[in-house]
C-alpha cells in the first residue's frame, strides 16, 4: 500500500514551501491536486456510476463485486477488495444517507482514477467523507499527501487513521502560495535536481589519512582505496576522497623536496592535479552574468536557483554532487543575509567552473582529480575546498605558514578537513619548483630509494622481500584438474595477481572436494599426498568429542561500532594476544578480521558476527603466527588441506578460522569423501568452489600422511580441528 502522509505543521517555512511546490509539480505532472473542497459530482457522472450500483451499500463484498465491473470496463488497475473495505466503512460512518455517500465516493473514484494518478496533493481541511476518499485512493495504489495544518477536525473519527503517517513541527500557520503563478518548467528542473541529489547521497566518502602518509595516500587510485576500505569497486560506485591540510614545515631541504616530488608524481598518473597557488580572484561581471539572475525571496530559493544551473559537462554524477553540496554547504554556513549568501554561491560555482570546465577533466582523466591549494588562504577559499571535497575531489591544502592555522581550524565546516601541524613556520612564498641538494647521507639514501623504486616498483615483476604489508585474496574459479596445475605456482605467476600501492591481490584456491572419483580411494589419497608441500598445514577432522558450549563474548563489544573494528583500541587492549608481533602483522590480522566481518562469507550477523570473529581471530596459536610472519604475499602460498571423513559438521570456530585463512591468501582444499555438509554450516557458498565427484565413500579410513619437510607444521590446527 502506498504512503499516506498528513502534515499538521512544519519547522522551516522556506523548506516546507519548497517541499509543497515540489509536490505540486509532481501532482501536476502525474497526479492530482486539490485545494480546499472536492468538486461535487455532476448528473452525468452519477448516471454513469449507476451502472456499478452495489447490491448493498455498506457490505464490502457487494461493493467489491460492483467495483470489479467498473475495473473490467475501464481497465483501471487497483485492488477492489482493499478499496471496497474503505468504501464500506465510509458509507457506514458518513451520515444516514448511505446511498448518497456511496454514489459520491464512487463518482469521485471513477472520475479521478481514470487519470491513472501516481500521487494526490490535498491542501485544506477535508471532511470525513473526503478523508475516506483519500484513503480509498491510497488503497487503489496512489501516494497521498495531505496538508491540513491540523484543521481537519474529523480526522480522529477516521477508522483508518492508523494507516496514515502524521508529521508536525513548531509552526502550523498555513503558508500562502499562489500555485497559479508557479513556473512549472523551473520547478520541474528543481524537482529533478533534488532527485539527482538523493541519487548521489552518500556516494562521496571522506577517508582518513595521517601526517606520515599524507602524500602517498593522495596518489593512491580509487580502486585500491575502495578495496583497502573493505568495499567492492565499481566504476559508478563509491568515491573515496581525502581532504587534508599540512600546515607548517620542517627541515627546509626535506620539506622542499617532499613538495617537489609530490607534484611531479602526477605526471605518470591517470589522475589530474588542479594546482592553485595564487589567491582565487572574485567572479567577474561576465562570470556572474553567465550564472543567471537568481530568483526567489528567501536565501534557500536563491541558492536553489543557482544550484539548478550547475552543469559539469560529461559528468552527471559530479553535477548532481555539486548542486547538492552547494545547497548543503550554504545551509551550514547559515547566513541570513541574502547578499552574503549570493556572493558565496557565485564564488563557489564560478571557481568550480574555473577548475574543471577548461580542463575537461571528466573526459581526459580516469581517476579522482586532486585540488592542491598552496599558500595563504581566505575564508571563502576554505569554503571552496570544503565544497570541492563534497563534490568528489581530493583536496590538499599545504602551507608552511602557521599563521593560517587558526582560520583553517575555525572555518573547517563539519570538521571535513583533517589538519596536520608541522613544527616550524615560515612565509609561504611560492611552491618550490625544483629539488634542492641535501646532506651527503640523505643524497645517498635518496639514491638508494630511487634505485629501490626502479627495481621493485611498477610492473617490473621483481619484488623486495615482504614489500607489501597487506593482501587481498581473489578466489579463483577453476576446474578440478586446474587445481593440480596451479597448486605449486607462486602468487605472482597466477592469473589475477596485481599490486597497487601497498596492497597485493593474491589469486588463491578455496575449494571443497565432495566425493571420490570412480570410488578409487587409492588414487584419491595419492591426490591428497600430491597436494602436501613444505608450506602445507594438514589436519584430519576428528569426531567432535562434545557439543560446543556457549562462550560469553560480550567483552569484545567495546572494540567495534556500526560493524567497524576500532583497531587502535583493540591493539592496546589486554585481549590482544598478538601484541608481541610486529605492527605490520597485527595490522594485517586486524584488517582480515574486519574483512571477514564485512565480506558476507559467514552466516552470522550483528554482535554474534563481530564478537565471534574477534574472539576466534585473536586465538590462533604461535605456530600459525610464525607461518603468517614468514608469508611473503608475492611468493609461495601457504596451504591448508583438511580431510573430513566423519559425520560431524564444522564448528563455528573452525569455519571462522578457515575463512580468515582464505582472506589472508592461503590455498585451501577441504577433502570430503562422504559429500556431507561441513563448511556450509557457517560459510556461504559464494566463498568457495565445490567440485563434486561421481561417488561418495563412507567410513573411509584416512591413511598416514606426511608433510614433505622437516618443518614442524602440526601444532597450528590441532587447536582448530582437534579436541573441543
Amino acid at each position: 500500500m502506498q504512503e499516506f502522509t498528513r502534515y499538521v505543521g512544519y519547522d522551516n517555512p522556506d523548506s516546507f514551501r519548497s517541499f509543497l511546490i515540489g509536490q505540486f509539480v509532481s501532482a501536476t505532472k502525474n497526479g492530482l491536486f486539490f485545494k480546499a473542497k472536492l468538486p461535487s459530482a455532476t448528473t452525468d457522472e452519477i448516471t454513469a456510476a449507476a451502472a456499478y450500483t452495489a447490491a448493498s451499500f455498506d457490505n464490502a463484498d457487494d461493493i467489491a463485486r460492483a467495483l470489479d465491473g467498473w475495473k473490467s470496463a475501464s481497465n483501471v488497475p487497483c485492488d477492489s477488495a482493499a478499496v471496497a473495505e474503505v468504501m464500506a466503512k465510509a458509507v457506514a460512518e458518513c451520515g444516514a444517507n448511505q446511498k448518497n455517500t456511496y454514489f459520491v465516493l464512487l463518482c469521485q473514484l471513477i472520475k479521478y482514477m481514470a487519470a491513472r494518478p501516481a500521487s494526490v496533493l490535498y491542501i485544506g481541511s477535508p471532511t470525513l467523507r473526503e478523508l475516506y476518499f483519500l484513503c480509498m485512493m491510497q488503497a487503489a495504489g496512489v501516494s497521498i499527501t495531505l496538508v491540513s495544518y491540523g484543521q481537519d477536525s474529523d480526522f480522529e473519527k477516521l477508522a483508518f487513521k492508523d494507516r496514515i503517517t502524521v508529521k508536525s513541527g513548531k509552526n502550523s500557520a498555513p503558508l500562502q502560495i499562489d500555485f497559479g503563478k508557479i513556473d512549472l518548467s523551473r520547478e520541474a528542473k528543481l524537482s529533478e535536481m533534488r532527485a539527482e541529489g538523493e541519487r548521489v547521497n552518500g556516494l562521496v566518502k571522506r577517508l582518513s589519512t595521517t601526517a606520515a602518509g599524507f602524500f602517498e595516500d593522495f596518489l593512491r587510485d580509487r580502486r585500491s582505496r575502495v578495496v583497502a576500505d573493505g568495499g567492492v569497486y565499481t566504476e559508478d560506485g563509491e568515491i573515496p576522497v581525502y581532504c587534508a591540510a599540512l600546515i607548517g614545515c620542517e627541515d627546509e631541504a626535506v620539506y622542499t623536496n617532499m613538495l617537489v616530488k609530490f607534484k611531479e608524481s602526477f605526471a605518470g598518473l591517470k589522475k589530474q592535479l588542479i594546482f592553485i597557488e595564487k589567491p582565487l580572484e572574485n567572479p567577474s561581471a561576465d562570470e556572474v552574468k553567465a550564472l543567471g539572475t537568481p530568483s526567489g525571496t528567501s536565501t534557500e530559493e536563491i541558492v536553489d536557483s543557482i544550484a539548478v544551473t550547475v552543469n559539469l559537462v560529461g559528468d552527471r554524477t559530479r553535477t548532481a554532487l555539486a548542486a547538492r553540496a552547494l545547497r548543503e554547504l550554504l545551509s551550514e554556513i547559515n547566513s541570513n543575509n541574502r547578499t552574503v549568501t549570493l556572493n558565496y554561491a557565485n564564488k563557489l560555482v564560478t571557481w568550480l567552473y574555473r577548475c574543471t570546465q577548461a580542463r575537461k577533466y571528466a573526459v581526459k582523466y580516469e581517476d579522482i582529480p586532486v585540488i592542491l591549494y598552496y599558500g595563504d588562504i581566505s575564508q571563502s577559499e576554505l569554503y571552496f575546498l570544503n565544497f570541492m571535497s563534497r563534490c568528489g575531489f581530493d583536496v590538499a591544502y599545504i602551507t608552511p605558514n602557521k599563521a593560517n592555522l587558526s582560520i583553517a581550524v575555525d572555518k573547517n565546516i563539519g570538521s571535513r578537513m583533517q589538519i596536520f601541524e608541522l613544527p616550524q613556520s615560515r612565509e609561504s612564498g611560492s611552491y618550490p619548483a625544483k629539488a634542492v641538494k641535501m646532506k651527503m647521507a640523505t643524497v645517498a639514501y635518496s639514491a638508494e630509494r630511487d634505485l629501490d623504486t626502479m627495481l621493485y616498483g611498477g610492473d617490473t615483476g621483481i619484488f623486495r622481500s615482504f614489500q607489501f604489508p597487506n593482501s587481498q585474496s581473489v578466489t579463483l574459479k577453476t576446474t578440478f584438474e586446474e587445481i593440480a596445475i596451479l597448486w605449486r605456482q607462486e602468487a605472482r605467476f597466477r592469473q589475477g595477481f596485481e599490486t597497487s600501492g601497498n596492497l597485493v591481490s593474491i589469486p588463491n584456491i578455496f575449494a571443497k572436494i565432495s566425493g571420490v572419483e570412480n570410488g578409487d580411494l587409492g588414487r584419491y589419497w595419492d591426490d591428497v599426498r600430491d597436494k602436501l608441500t613444505p608450506q602445507t598445514i594438514l589436519t584430519v577432522k576428528k569426531q567432535n568429542s562434545k557439543a560446543e558450549t556457549a562462550t560469553d563474548l560480550s567483552a569484545y563489544r567495546q572494540f567495534y561500532r556500526n560493524g567497524e573494528i576500532d583497531t587502535e583500541k583493540l591493539k592496546a587492549s589486554t585481549l590482544n594476544k598478538y601484541s608481541y608481533l610486529p605492527d605490520r602483522i597485527q595490522d594485517m590480522l586486524f584488517y582480515k578480521m574486519q574483512e571477514a566481518a564485512s565480506s558476507g562469507f559467514l552466516k552470522l550477523s550483528g554482535d554474534n558476527l563481530m564478537c565471534s570473529v574477534l574472539h576466534f581471530g585473536l586465538s590462533f596459536d604461535k605456530e600459525f603466527l610464525k607461518i603468517i610472519q614468514q608469508f611473503d604475499f608475492t611468493g609461495k602460498i601457504p596451504k591448508l588441506v583438511v580431510i573430513d571423513a566423519v559425520e560431524d559438521t564444522f564448528t563455528l570456530e573452525e569455519c571462522i578460522r578457515i575463512v580468515l585463512c582464505d582472506l589472508i591468501g592461503f590455498d585451501i582444499l577441504v577433502y570430503t569423501p562422504t559429500g556431507y555438509k561441513n563448511l556450509e554450516t557457517f560459510v556461504n557458498a559464494n566463498a568457495f568452489e565445490e567440485h563434486i565427484m561421481n561417488q561418495f565413500m563412507y567410513n573411509a579410513e584416512v591413511p598416514k600422511l606426511k608433510i614433505p619437510s622437516e618443518e614442524k607444521n602440526g601444532g597450528f590446527f590441532g587447536k582448530l580441528f582437534g579436541k573441543h
